[in-house]
Formats: C-alpha cells, sequence, structure tokens
C-alpha cells in the first residue's frame, strides 16, 4: 500500500500537468502547466471582476421625458377661474396626453468604477487556474482545421457547455462550431472572465497562450 507522501506527490504531479487533443488526429498527451494558469485568486477577486463588467456591459435603451423635457406647454391652457374645469397650468403635464412622463425608465448611464487592468489580468489568470485545479481544463493542439461541422464533430470527442479558445489563425474553428450545442469558440483577445467561469470544460489552443500570458502579464508566476 503506498504511502501518504507518495500518494501526496502523485496528486501533486498530475495537476502539474494538462491533457492535450489533437484537432485532426485521434492522438492525446499530457503538457506541463502554464506559468499564468497556476496563479491563486481568491473567489470575491473573481466575483468582483464580474460584477463591475456586468454593470459596464449594460446598456440603457429605453428613456422617458419629464414633462420639463417635453416641447410646449408654455401657455397656461385656460385662465384659473371662471371656466368651470379644473385648473392647470401647463397642457405637457403628466395628466395630459402628450404630457411628460413620472417616474419612467431613463437612459442616463451611471458611473461605475473602472476596474485596473491588473486585477483584471489578475482575475482572468485565477478562473483559469480554477479549472487546472478542477481538472476541466485541457490544451487543444490544431494539427489541420476541419473544413465542416461533422468532420468536428468526428474529430472532437467535447463535453456538454466546453468553451475553446482559439488563437487568431485559427478562428475559423469557430464557423465550423457554431451550429455544435454546447460548445462555444472564443478568440483569445476577446474572451473574459464570465465566459472561463460559466464554461464547465475549457481547451485553449496552444498557439493562443501567447496572447493569454500577455493579458495577464502583471502577474505571472515565477518558476524560481
Amino acid at each position: 500500500m503506498a504511502s501518504k507522501s507518495t500518494k501526496k506527490t502523485a496528486d501533486k504531479n498530475a495537476a502539474d500537468k494538462l491533457p492535450v487533443h489533437t484537432l485532426g488526429q485521434k492522438k492525446e498527451g499530457s503538457a506541463d502547466v502554464p506559468a499564468f494558469m497556476q496563479t491563486v485568486v481568491s473567489p470575491e477577486a473573481i466575483a468582483q471582476v464580474m460584477h463591475v463588467a456586468r454593470r459596464r456591459s449594460r446598456v440603457r435603451r429605453a428613456h422617458t421625458k419629464e414633462r420639463a423635457e417635453v416641447r410646449g406647454g408654455g401657455r397656461k391652457p385656460w385662465k384659473q377661474k371662471g371656466t368651470g374645469r379644473s385648473r392647470h397650468g401647463s397642457s405637457r403635464s403628466p395628466l395630459w396626453v402628450g404630457g411628460g412622463t413620472t417616474f419612467g425608465p431613463r437612459a442616463h448611464k451611471e458611473r461605475v468604477p473602472v476596474t485596473p487592468v491588473k486585477e483584471r489580468g489578475r482575475a482572468l489568470a485565477g478562473a483559469f487556474a480554477l479549472h487546472v485545479q478542477q481538472g476541466t481544463m485541457a490544451l487543444l493542439k490544431v494539427s489541420k482545421l476541419p473544413e465542416k461541422t461533422k468532420d468536428f464533430v468526428a474529430q472532437a470527442e467535447y463535453p456538454s457547455g466546453l468553451l475553446i479558445v482559439v488563437d487568431e489563425t485559427h478562428k475559423a474553428l469557430s464557423r465550423v462550431a457554431r451550429n455544435v450545442t454546447g460548445v462555444r469558440v472564443m478568440n483569445a483577445n476577446i474572451v473574459i472572465v464570465r465566459d472561463l467561469v460559466e464554461a464547465n470544460q475549457v481547451w485553449v489552443d496552444e498557439d493562443a497562450l501567447p496572447a493569454l500570458q500577455a493579458r495577464t502579464k502583471f502577474h505571472v508566476v515565477s518558476a524560481e
């Protein structure tokens, strides 16, 4: 029976390796975990970056005008007394048809603080590290790009909720896999923390590692 120390060493060595899937060939392997995927970040910091990004991406389109913004209504509709009708000071009152709106939606954008670049890079690296710790991260080697969706389905045994992060040179893969249920393909330059957190499994193109390394360059774990 193996000792506890031997078991811990084996688990640590397994965590230092990532499975490698080769697209276009039935070939499996393993590779070392990139340095930026070893950055440990608290879940609170990742959640904070996601929260700010979600608030900043909100687009307020609905907008109603208040009585001060509606055109017209400068003249009093009729005199105050003697007509037998209720008194009014303006035809742009919310009580009138064509008047202003009370408590309607407004399109004025609220001020949301910007997350520093270092914090965003740190959260992105932490999201990759979470998948590494959970065993849901793998590297993808593209030997030949599939030309049709059926070719991609035949070449890749993909799980549900798969996110594939590709390099700019392999962006054609998004066209091939866009009709495959449960698979998303995103460029390494635009993938965000929310995309990684919501994915059940993440495959990273080996050619996309330099771009991801550059986006998390402030938080690379030193090998020393």
